[in-house]
């Protein structure tokens, strides 16, 4: 496979950390880009970080070129004050780079979304996330690819005490039959998932939930 340039936004979140370290030791990626708000702390060879206003993603001068775009943009209830707030970066952020992204020549989009995901809910946050999916999969990339993860697990940067509850209550919680798609999954494993689709010649779009995930 030739050398990509991969383009990941949300480098330091759970997921985007993970798949940082990973696209930077691919034989896949001879290029890394990480738009950020701030440094991430690594350094390598591979590896370009442009500070980017997130608000102004359409108009960006110096958007860069890439062949893949990995979105791992996300907030919290914590950090967003109302959800006006939510929605600006969970959906305006991550549909404003995707359509960017293909002004600029990107020809895959890999999004993370949410299990349960579904335009019209009654939930706010899978509404939302079904809205994001809706939207983009009529983009005109060659392939999109949107990953569906449970709870995530893992250690993150930032203190999530309600999450971490959460996780306490399912490790001791049987996830059989219908409630098996249910199961926490670790970042890690979605990462994995991601660039072994990202290693696919694949056109059109493809939709991976946890389960799935778990057993790539």
């Amino acid at each position: 496979m030739d050398s990509k340039t991969a383009i990941i936004a949300g480098a330091s979140g759970l997921i985007g950390r993970s798949l940082t370290q990973q696209l930077l030791q691919s034989e896949s990626y001879g290029q890394v880009i990480a738009l950020v708000r701030k440094p991430l702390g690594i350094q390598h060879e591979k590896l370009s970080e442009i500070t980017t206003d997130f608000d102004a993603l359409e108009t960006m001068e110096a958007f860069p070129k890439g062949d893949d775009i990995f979105c791992c943009l996300g907030t919290t209830q914590a950090k967003s004050k109302d959800k006006e707030s939510y929605r600006k970066v969970d959906y305006h952020y991550c549909y404003n780079l995707a359509e960017r992204g293909l002004r600029e020549g990107a020809s895959r989009f890999f999004l993370i979304s949410s299990l349960g995901a579904k335009k019209g809910s009654r939930n706010f946050y899978l509404n939302l996330k079904g809205e994001l999916e809706h939207a983009i999969s009529f983009l005109n990339y060659r392939t999109i690819y949107i990953f569906r993860p449970s709870l995530l697990r893992g250690d993150r940067n930032e203190n999530r005490p309600g999450e971490k509850f959460a996780q306490f209550i399912t490790r001791i919680i049987p996830f059989i039959g219908p409630w098996k798609k249910y199961r926490p999954i670790h970042a890690d494993k979605v990462v994995d998932a991601m660039l072994k689709v990202a290693r696919q010649e694949d056109k059109g779009c493809y939709f991976y939930e946890s389960e799935i995930m778990r057993k790539m």
